[in-house]
């Protein structure tokens, strides 16, 4: 079994790659508790799986990758395929993400750097080979 290594990453919104250095991806679940007179315990119930995630990189001048395209989706209700690779075959994919939040950032002593957050509607594929 071979360690996986983050520089092997990467990620493409729809038809499109980012320069990106990070990303990542949360599940969480609601869990209810429907514990009743009688019961001998804590009863709970898993509700549906909620994926949100965050990808970072590198803005690029002239760059249709970056921007203005993927900020662009930020302001409309147009979804987005993302597709996060840990290494070949280690993937996350979901055809229809929601772009939730995007950041620029500029810094007189280093790169600019882009950032966008996102939630799954429906869900991720996982697939781990």
């Amino acid at each position: 079994m071979a360690r996986i290594v983050g520089n092997d990453g990467v990620v493409s919104f729809g038809t499109h790659s980012i320069l990106a250095n990070a990303w990542s991806i949360s599940i969480s679940r609601v869990v209810s508790d429907v514990t009743a007179y009688g019961d001998g315990g804590t009863r709970v119930v898993g509700g549906m799986p909620s994926y949100t995630g965050s990808v970072s990189g590198f803005l690029e001048a002239g760059a249709a990758d970056t921007s203005p395209e993927l900020t662009g989706k930020f302001y409309s209700d147009d979804v987005v395929a993302v597709t996060l690779t840990a290494a070949t075959g280690c993937t996350y994919t979901c055809s229809t993400c929601h772009i939730s939040g995007a950041s620029v950032n500029v810094s007189k002593t280093g790169d600019t750097t882009i950032s966008f957050d996102f939630t799954a509607s429906g869900g991720f594929v996982e697939s781990w080979n």
